[in-house]
């Protein structure tokens, strides 16, 4: 179980994970491309509006950045969201259990989303790796959470988005 704890909630997270696997065809809804496509869409909603979408902490794991609270509820064999298997396709591959309720979804929250998914979504789990690993993962190391101001410098945030995150207590992660 994971010791992280959502930013803005269980149910955002989970339905946003929902929506990205839902647009995946089933041969390619691996837990890996679902977590690439989530990390870029809230590196690039951070950007824009001074928040991500899923609210996860991301771990600096072998194969890039892993949102923690979502790969534990993938892991967890009794999640009512999604079920993890393993084919001769490969390992890591997740039936989706529910349908997305998008309440808990804003609309920028799908148009980054969905921007990130037509962007990655034909990539291969190699182009999505090497894509993922950028100065943010580097600088966390191997097996540690990534910090909020490693993903400052990678999106390049300058002052003023740094003074807005650091004002706004709902967007600051004390790690």
């Amino acid at each position: 179980m994971s010791v992280f704890k959502p930013l803005f909630g269980k149910d955002v997270l989970i339905n946003a994970a929902l929506y990205v696997a839902h647009k995946l065809p089933i041969g390619q809804r691996r837990m890996h491309k679902v977590f690439k496509i989530l990390w870029f869409a809230d590196l690039s909603h951070l950007k824009k509006y001074g928040r991500t979408i899923t609210g996860d902490t991301y771990i600096a794991m072998t194969n890039g950045p892993v949102p923690s609270v979502l790969y534990d509820e993938i892991k967890d064999c009794s999640s009512p969201y999604f079920r993890r298997f393993d084919n001769e396709s490969g390992k890591g591959f997740i039936d989706v259990l529910a349908e997305t309720n998008e309440d808990f979804l804003s609309d920028t929250d799908k148009e980054e989303m969905d921007i990130s998914f037509d962007t990655y979504k034909d990539m291969d789990f190699g182009e999505l790796s090497q894509k993922s690993h950028n100065s943010a993962w580097k600088a966390a190391g191997l097996n540690n959470s990534i910090r909020l101001n490693e993903i400052l410098d990678e999106i390049g945030a300058d002052e003023k988005m740094r003074q807005y995150i650091a004002e706004n207590e709902s967007i600051r992660r004390v790690i």
